[in-house]
């Protein structure tokens, strides 16, 4: 662009300066005011021509120059900064929520697991207990059933002593019976 300028301007004397133009440098380039711009401004009544337009002018271009450097790179610079760190704050929550989703998931499968533990444990605890009550009721019935047996024959052994004595006290009763009727007769 400045080059383009360049070739524009012609490096005739403008009023007010000694010189035959002003050349300002930047870097590689270099700008040359002349009078034929100029004139072709002040011609068209835009710009009062005198050594203020140029002083005006350098001042520009040492803005054009300066300003970039001194706060709009630093200010860019900061933007993209904040930028980053805003981005890495993002990335760092989304990081987080991710970590938390996987431990919110590993502590539910964690307590599926411990249910389903704690199902079978129970259910193994009732079949135990189950198992342990139909033994006891096996084993209380094994002994009444013994106990009704020993009573059972008890009695019996009882009831056949009574019935011995019974005999034996019958025949007593008989030969007394017996013994008054053959008395009494006689």
């Amino acid at each position: 662009m400045l080059h383009d300028l360049a070739s524009l301007v012609t490096n005739a004397a403008v009023p007010g300066l000694d010189t035959a133009g002003a050349v300002i440098a930047h870097g590689s380039s270099a700008l040359a005011i002349g009078d034929g711009l100029l004139q072709r401004a002040y011609a068209a009544g835009l710009v009062d021509v005198d050594a203020t337009a140029v002083v005006q002018f350098a001042f520009f271009l040492l803005l054009a120059l300066v300003l970039p450097k001194l706060i709009f790179d630093p200010l860019l610079e900061r933007f993209e900064q904040r930028e980053a760190r805003t981005e890495g704050a993002r990335a760092g929550a989304r990081r987080m929520r991710r970590e938390a989703d996987n431990q919110v998931a590993a502590f539910d499968r964690a307590m599926s697991d411990e249910k389903q533990r704690a199902m079978a444990e129970r259910q193994a605890a009732r079949m135990q207990a189950q198992r342990e009550a139909a033994e006891t009721i096996a084993k209380v019935r094994r002994e009444t059933h013994a106990r009704i047996a020993v009573g059972i024959e008890a009695l019996r052994a009882q009831a056949a002593k009574a019935k011995v004595d019974l005999d034996q006290e019958a025949r007593q009763i008989a030969s007394q019976i017996v013994r008054k009727l053959i008395e009494g007769r006689s």
